[in-house]
């Protein structure tokens, strides 16, 4: 490992203790969008500590956080998974990105509760509590598929069956486990095979991609040529790209294009 990612990691797993402790829960647009006194905290800290560690380059967090361009950038959801998080679901992760001109670099993704700290620096391979991983070889028909039905915009959860529907009768079987980041670490370490997630921002999935892309895996964002930092895109991966591009194929045919209102 490098200095930095060192670093980043020392600087990730520091906040356990604010994850472990009380904290008090709030509402940000519905009951669906949750925000806890943690997630701020966790935030903040790393902020400050991040931007010690490479003050050349900016901050982008999912609970508001931000400083001017850069070419560096670091993308932080601090708490992936806070529906998960209140219900004591032990489901949940700190994911730290980091990006050079829009390309993911640097990924650390964190659950406190399991102690999974998997990480990955773009040309050094994957890890997960440093042992390298890889994803699996299974074809679709073996595969194991994530998904979700867009919390935030119910409106899209039928497109979201439709795909299951079609997915599920050709691979072997389907997960929700309500973090992202978590997720897409699952495909890198060979556990699951198959994801698709309707409506994503940049900070759910700027760890995880580098993380299975260094693990041997393939990610894509559809209908988004380049990061859009303030909005939301649709993301498929997979272990191979033969099985991402069936993949793709079925979301095509149900979402050829940005739903109306997708923002």
């Amino acid at each position: 490992m490098s200095d930095l990612l060192n670093h980043v990691i020392k600087a990730v797993v520091d906040c356990r203790e604010i994850m472990l402790s009380p904290y008090s829960v709030m509402e940000k647009s519905g009951v669906s969008n949750l925000v806890t006194s943690a997630d701020k905290a966790v935030e903040e800290k790393l902020k400050t500590e991040l931007l010690k560690i490479l003050p050349d380059a900016c901050f982008l967090g999912e609970e508001g956080s931000r400083t001017d361009d850069k070419t560096y950038r670091f993308v932080v959801d601090p708490i992936d998974g806070t529906a998960n998080f209140v219900r004591n679901l032990n489901c949940s992760a700190i994911s730290v990105g980091l990006l050079k001109d829009g390309v993911s670099v640097l990924g650390v993704v964190y659950n406190p509760f399991t102690n999974e700290l998997y990480y990955a620096e773009k040309g050094k391979g994957a890890f997960l509590n440093g042992q390298e991983i890889k994803v699996s070889n299974r074809d679709f028909a073996h595969s194991l598929y994530y998904t979700a039905l867009c919390i935030y915009k119910k409106e899209l959860a039928e497109n979201c069956l439709n795909i299951l529907r079609d997915v599920y009768k050709q691979c072997d079987d389907f997960r929700r486990e309500g973090s992202a980041a978590l997720e897409l670490c699952r495909l890198a370490s060979g556990k699951a095979e198959l994801y698709f997630e309707i409506r994503i921002f940049p900070w759910d999935s700027a760890a995880a991609e580098v993380i299975l892309t260094e693990a041997g895996g393939v990610f894509k964002r559809l209908y988004a040529e380049n990061i859009d930092m303030a909005a939301p895109f649709p993301i498929i991966a997979a272990n191979s790209t033969g099985n991402l591009k069936k993949l793709e194929e079925i979301v095509i045919k149900e979402v050829p294009r940005l739903p109306k209102d997708y923002n």
